[in-house]
């Protein structure tokens, strides 16, 4: 009788434990990682030739992410084709820098790559050097910096910004979660139509799937590769006059 006993409580042990198992895995399903939070600080004013610090500002949810992966800032300046790549130093308190001095006036971009966690935020935004006296290199260069923009996968109204958050690494056949933070001239955009459109490179077919606004101003969607390659990502928002969009790419590798 001893022994049928302990034999019972050993399978019985094993099922708790089985179970235990399998809500943990459920509950991790159900509840999907905060989304990483990148913003871009600098300088209100920038002089040329003045060397000035350009941060990036991380945190997940109400923690400062400390210990990210990588985070690069791309700067070049608006019509030119030159793009300047420089890994940032931790800071150890969320915040990563760099030191910059800018040569020439003008209109300039930065672009924080960010990779922390399993994922990846791009934000972006557009800076002046120099005060007001480059108001016609920005005219000058403005039909190439279209075409840089879109190359480069960047949203095409400067006014609208896109803060796309995609996981790092993204398998085919793995449900991924796909996030956009929108703002307009740094005001958030909440109660808008965001629809991501998904296709696979060099392919026609084209799949488009409505975001859902999960807090203010960002918009979400879970979306299942079929296989591995590169596709593309055209986010378009819509609300009142606004109707913007713009264009990433993503890798999925295959299982």
């Amino acid at each position: 009788m001893k022994k049928f006993l302990t034999v019972f409580i050993a399978i019985m042990f094993l099922l708790t434990a089985c179970n235990t198992d399998q809500d943990r895995k459920e509950s991790s399903l159900e509840d999907p990682p905060e989304l990483l939070e990148v913003s871009i600080v600098v300088p209100e004013k920038i002089e040329i030739n003045q060397e000035v610090t350009i941060k990036a500002h991380v945190s997940q949810g109400e923690e400062k992410v400390t210990n990210a992966d990588e985070v690069k800032f791309e700067i070049w300046r608006s019509g030119q084709n030159d793009h300047e790549m420089t890994p940032a130093k931790n800071e150890q308190d969320g915040n990563y820098s760099i030191k910059k001095t800018f040569t020439e006036g003008g209109n300039y971009f930065i672009v924080a790559h960010t990779t922390a966690n399993r994922m990846h935020s791009m934000p972006k935004i557009e800076i002046i050097v120099g005060g007001n006296e480059l108001g016609s290199s920005h005219e000058e260069g403005s039909e190439n910096e279209k075409n840089t923009e879109h190359e480069h996968n960047e949203h095409h109204n400067s006014e609208v910004s896109f803060d796309f958050t995609a996981p790092a690494v993204i398998k085919s056949k793995q449900q991924a979660e796909l996030a956009v933070k929108i703002a307009q001239q740094e005001e958030i955009v909440s109660g808008a139509r965001v629809r991501f459109e998904i296709w696979k490179e060099k392919e026609t077919n084209h799949q488009f799937i409505e975001a859902e606004e999960i807090s203010a101003g960002t918009y979400s969607t879970k979306y299942t590769f079929p296989e591995d390659g590169r596709f593309h990502i055209k986010i378009h928002v819509e609300k009142g006059n606004i109707h913007d969009h713009t264009e990433k790419s993503l890798d999925v590798d295959s299982n």
